[in-house]
Parts: C-alpha cells; sequence; structure tokens
C-alpha cells in the first residue's frame, strides 16, 4: 500500500475520541423540530393508478408493480409477496374527514379523534360515510412504525394506514398484538407492541364489487434476543415519540390522497368500474 493509500485512508476514519464528543452532543441544533417539520412516509399497497406506475409521472418507478409495497419518500420498492419487516410502535385510530377530490387541497379538512363523529354521517350511494356538507369521513387505523431490513437493522420510521376495506385488517394486526405473551418472573405479560416484529405482505382479495390488493400480516418474532437491546432502545424511542408528539396530524397525506382519489378506493384495480368499489 503506498503513502498517498495510507494517508487516505487514515484521513476518512473517524477516530473514537470523536465520535465519543459528538455523542454527547446527539440531536444538538434540532430541538425545535417537530412533527410537523418532518415528512413521516406513508407506507402504502400500489395500484394501477398509483403514481409510482405512471411512466410521465416524476414518481415513477420502474421496479413497482400493483401489489407492492412502496415507501414514496425514499422510493424504495418491497415486492408485495416477499413484504417488509416492521415493529409496531404506537396505534393511533382516527377519523379524517375530506373533501371530494377536486375540492381537496390534498389533506383532510379535519382529523377527528372522536369516533361519535361517525353518528353525524349517512352512507352515500358512492358507498361513502358522508356528512350533511358533503364531505366524507374515513375511519382510519394509523399504525406507527420502524422498518426493519431482513438481518434486523433498523432502517426508518413510518406509517402504515389502513382504512375502508383494510380497517379489519388493523383490527386483526391489533388483537395479534394483544394476544402476543412472554415469560417474565412474575408470570405471563403482554410485552409493548416495539418489543416484537411483524412481516407486512400482500395479497389480491376480491368480492361481488371489485378486486384489490390487501395487507396480510404475520408474526415474526419477538425482539428478546440480547444483540435486540439497541434495537428496542430506538423503537421505544419512536413509540414515545410518537406518543408526545401530533404525529397524526402533522403526517402529509398529500400523496396518499393524490392516487386515492382517483377512484372512490385506492384499493380497486384497473378495470373496475366506480360502482364497484368493494366497501
Amino acid at each position: 500500500m503506498t503513502k498517498k493509500e495510507v494517508a487516505t485512508k487514515e484521513n476518512t476514519e473517524i477516530s473514537t475520541d470523536v465520535m465519543s464528543e459528538l455523542e454527547q452532543f446527539a440531536n444538538d441544533g434540532l430541538e425545535n423540530v417537530t412533527a410537523r417539520d418532518v415528512k413521516l412516509p406513508i407506507i402504502k399497497v400500489l395500484t394501477s393508478n398509483s403514481p409510482a406506475l405512471n411512466e410521465s409521472d416524476a414518481k415513477y418507478n420502474k421496479d413497482a408493480k400493483p401489489g407492492d409495497i412502496f415507501n414514496e419518500v425514499s422510493n424504495t420498492v418491497y415486492k408485495g409477496k416477499e413484504g417488509m419487516l416492521v415493529v409496531p410502535c404506537l396505534y393511533v385510530n382516527t377519523f379524517n374527514e375530506w373533501a371530494d377530490r377536486g375540492d381537496s387541497a390534498g389533506r383532510p379538512v379535519a382529523i377527528h379523534g372522536d369516533p361519535s363523529i361517525m353518528k353525524t354521517t349517512q352512507r352515500a350511494d358512492d358507498g361513502r360515510d358522508r356528512t350533511e356538507s358533503g364531505t366524507y369521513i374515513e375511519d382510519t387505523g394509523n399504525h406507527f412504525v420502524y422498518i426493519l431490513d431482513e438481518d434486523y437493522n433498523p432502517v426508518e420510521s413510518a406509517l402504515i394506514t389502513m382504512k375502508s376495506t383494510q380497517k379489519k385488517k388493523s383490527r386483526l394486526w391489533n388483537s395479534m398484538m394483544m394476544s402476543k405473551r412472554m415469560q417474565g418472573k412474575k408470570g405471563f405479560f403482554t410485552p409493548p407492541s416495539w418489543a416484537s416484529v411483524y412481516r407486512m405482505t400482500t395479497v389480491q382479495e376480491s368480492n361481488s364489487k371489485g378486486t384489490w390488493y390487501g395487507w396480510a400480516t404475520s408474526f415474526d418474532r419477538f425482539l428478546d434476543q440480547p444483540t435486540d437491546s439497541d434495537l428496542l432502545q430506538i423503537t421505544k424511542s419512536f413509540s414515545e415519540n410518537a406518543k408526545k408528539l401530533d404525529m397524526v396530524s402533522g403526517v402529509d397525506f398529500n400523496d396518499d390522497k393524490a392516487a386515492s382519489n382517483v377512484k372512490a378506493s385506492s384499493e380497486v384495480l384497473e378495470g373496475e368500474s366506480k360502482d364497484n368499489v368493494p366497501f
């Protein structure tokens, strides 16, 4: 190895002393960054009318296909059958009020936390729960998750929203989490959601009103090994921050509705008419 190569190698390595110094000032300068100041990725199941599948759209991804799982912020595609690993860190049920496409600003008119808002709506001919003013409300399960790679390394935090036909999948996932048990010194207990890993895949579904892709969730494993200690700190921290910060109202739903408002349901595949929306 030449002297130049040695010098280059030495210059690019960060000494442990410098790293320790930086670690003391972790997050310094980010004190005023709130949930509204960052873009939390919404992980979605791609449909035939998703921007990622439109060659003329700036968000086009040549590797994406209907039924794949897509992270629009990082432009990452997860094949639907293989899926992705996530740690569920917090669940929040909201009732998002929308204006119809063309009248919408790309984000909810309001985000309601009280389910009694549904009592003010009536089911319209298009299958939506309409208010007297003409807006519609979607019962939405918001799953704040931490994405892992296949080696269980943390990748990034994200949001998976489940509504319409997928709301029952949200309830099923919650039931799975609440039914898990670990054995401690005092007996069996329900572990925190941020200590479990799940694999999210997609499956094709259909009924008399249409065909679409939906979520499939399966338990992978607990984060109960000594090597999981650092990861647990990350998932626990995200869970705590998600509780403290108003993350739901800070979510940029713009991209989510851009695709889903093309038809009355974002889950319907190409070729299905508006009248065949599966609700």
